[in-house]
């Protein structure tokens, strides 16, 4: 699977958190880049789509996890 650069800056946050994330504690941890609501939500759903994360939902709080 091959990842953009945005993509697989995401990724990194979340391997190196060691956890599922929201979108807001990835947005929280990417502290070298400032992304965009938008842009998050895009980068995500491609993730999804490429099957490098996964979605779980708890409680009506979305993470994102590998």
């Amino acid at each position: 699977m091959e990842l953009t650069k945005s993509e697989l800056e995401i990724m990194n946050v979340i391997w190196d958190a060691k956890r599922p994330l929201t979108r807001g504690e990835i947005l929280d941890l990417s502290v070298d880049k400032k992304w965009k609501d938008n842009s998050i939500h895009i980068l995500l759903n491609r993730l999804l789509e490429k099957g490098a994360i996964i979605e779980e939902c708890d409680l009506g709080l979305v993470e994102y996890a590998i």
